[in-house]
């Protein structure tokens, strides 16, 4: 007997499970990964704060790395 018919699934329907596993699957690995780098990113948020001095606005602005991400008007 193949492993089929002793589960007694379909070829359909063994097709379904095996994608539904693999998304399954997927989503968890996503899972994991997002919450390393969240930790990653925790880790080195906690060290840069911890070795440097709070920047006002003002001076943020003034960094050549800085971006608006204030609406532009038109007009």
């Amino acid at each position: 007997m193949s492993g089929d018919q002793q589960t007694g699934k379909t070829a359909a329907q063994q097709a379904k499970q095996d994608s539904a596993d693999r998304l399954a699957r997927a989503l968890r690995d996503n899972l994991h990964r997002r919450k390393a780098q969240a930790r990653a990113r925790k880790s080195i948020d906690a060290g840069l704060a911890k070795n440097s001095p709070l920047m006002s606005d003002d001076e943020a602005a003034r960094q050549p790395n800085h971006r608006d991400l204030t609406p532009k008007s038109k007009g």
